[in-house]
């Protein structure tokens, strides 16, 4: 098929842990023999970036999808993300629109703006929601009028996890039937990448927590988790957001290293190197939590134990080998298991093997439009 991706977030360089998954997606899509065009955010202001006639990547200048999120930022300033969201959005939609007089079907990653923004085309349209955009619509009181929307197109619906359709069901019970069509389905990792990584945990051990900067991820709790960690283990901390000063000017001195943003081939060097991954993940005060994070299926194919809070789609990994899922916003708790899985660390080769089903080459043919 000729596909259109609509996205927000999207590689912008070599190595841009930015939009990593969609990537992903859309290289085992044209593995399978599908031509695929993508329209995705720059990452800042002005006309659309030298990179909008690369490998089939269409760029529309905004600074909201990177370092820290869309949703965070509408968190911090709604009337101006606002603005700048609703500008993007009619930006989107009419590129969009136009390229989709050449597609067959469309792939949308994130209800909004990306599935709003293909509603117009006309096309057969999948719609992948990921966490943010559906807690940002239930937050807004738009989520019922963007499912139903979505409804009437006869859009097929992917979820990252069986809470995120809790949450639809609830904001839109007419859909039920619609709903309980859905796909649930975490976003798939290249198992073969990261079972080519060679463990070489380092000496002291270290703690890897690889995300944005921004309260949802619970950055605070992991550094607080590191006065009570009985090991001598240091925290790797990689990413970059807004809360990059005040996690600094939180954390006692030597409690870490901050690596600030990295690339992808740095993050495996990281992998390779941790004794543990943490995803200390919290549920905000608007009671916005995570769909999948990436980082805990990448962890476990590259054999490294996760210490994940039991909130969003994380719970959903609990039955996974390599997995130990702690309260939100306790440290003590991500303390003690951090030292269970260094003291006593699981087999490599039983993490790979548990999450060789969300391998991209079987997952891909899951998510294609209807």
């Amino acid at each position: 098929m000729r596909l259109g991706v609509v996205t927000a977030s999207y590689p912008r360089f070599p190595g841009d842990p930015a939009g990593q998954f969609v990537a992903a997606h859309v290289a085992a899509l044209r593995a399978a023999g599908h031509r695929v065009e993508v329209v995705a955010a720059g990452g800042g202001p002005g006309p659309a970036t030298p990179e909008a006639a690369t490998d089939g990547v269409h760029r529309i200048a905004s600074p909201l999808f990177y370092r820290g999120g869309a949703p965070d930022a509408l968190e911090r300033a709604p009337l101006g993300s606002a603005l700048a969201a609703a500008a993007f959005t009619a930006r989107l939609t009419a590129a969009a629109t136009l390229r989709a007089r050449r597609w067959d079907a469309v792939v949308a990653h994130w209800l909004v703006p990306s599935a709003l923004a293909a509603l117009p085309g006309g096309r057969p349209l999948l719609a992948i929601a990921h966490g943010g955009d559906v807690f940002t619509l239930r937050r807004l009181g738009l989520l019922a009028p963007v499912l139903h929307a979505l409804a009437r197109r006869r859009a097929r619906l992917v979820l990252v996890s069986e809470q995120l359709r809790g949450v639809a069901r609830a904001a839109a019970p007419g859909l039920a039937a619609w709903l309980d069509a859905a796909v649930v389905q975490p976003m798939g990792v290249d198992t073969a990448r990261f079972a080519a990584l060679p463990r070489a945990p380092s000496d002291p051990p270290s703690v890897l927590c690889a995300a944005r900067l921004v309260p949802i991820k619970g950055v605070d709790v992991a550094l607080a988790a590191m006065r009570h960690l009985r090991a001598a283990a240091d925290l790797v901390i990689a990413g970059d957001g807004p809360e990059r000063a005040r996690l600094a000017a939180y954390a006692p001195a030597g409690a870490a290293r901050w690596l600030g943003a990295v690339t992808t081939d740095r993050r495996d060097q990281l992998l390779a190197a941790a004794s543990v991954v943490v995803v200390p993940s919290r549920v905000t005060p608007g009671g916005r939590t995570e769909g999948t994070p990436a980082i805990a299926l990448e962890a476990l194919a590259a054999g490294v134990p996760v210490v994940a809070s039991a909130v969003g789609g994380l719970r959903e990994l609990r039955d996974l080998p390599g997995v130990q899922l702690v309260p939100p916003d306790d440290p003590r708790a991500l303390a003690a298991a951090i030292d269970q899985w260094i003291a006593q660390p699981p087999a490599a080769p039983a993490l790979r093997a548990a999450v060789a089903r969300f391998d991209w080459r079987t997952i891909a043919p899951r998510l294609l439009p209807p």
